[in-house]
This record gives structure tokens, sequence and C-alpha cells, in this order.
């Protein structure tokens, strides 16, 4: 299996550092670079803020979650 899910949290923030309400972004690339520009190029289509570049910028995080049957994000413990 080539493919792995990793779930990244974007953040829409401006150059004086407002920031706009957030949303998740789901990719299942293998190589987490190309994940990380495969999420890139989602959330600037997912969110218009995103064509003032020189005013808004994606603050990208990586989650550690996993997601249950129902779609729901869930934190790691033991």
């Amino acid at each position: 299996m080539d493919r792995q899910l990793r779930i990244w949290r974007v953040v829409p923030t401006s150059k004086t550092g407002n920031k706009a309400p957030y949303f998740f972004v789901e990719t299942t690339e293998k190589n987490q670079e190309k994940a990380l520009i495969t999420c890139e190029k989602i959330a600037k289509e997912q969110c218009s803020l995103f064509k003032y570049e020189d005013y808004w910028r994606p603050n990208i995080i990586r989650m550690s979650v996993r997601k249950d049957e129902f779609g729901r994000y869930w934190k790691y413990h033991q």
C-alpha cells in the first residue's frame, strides 16, 4: 500500500496576524513533502481568501489525529 492518510489543519493568516476560521485537509500521499504540497494546493482551492496572496497566507499544521468510521477526528491516546 503506497498511501498514508494525513490530516492537516489550515489556518488562514493575514499579514497583520489576524486569523480566519480554520479547516481541515486530508491527503493520502506516501511522501510527507509531496503531501504538504498537495495540502497547500487543496487549501488554496477551498478558501477564497488565498486569492489575495499578498495579504493572506496558509498556516499549515500536521495533526496527530485519527479518523473514525463516522468521519470524526480523535486524538491518539493510551
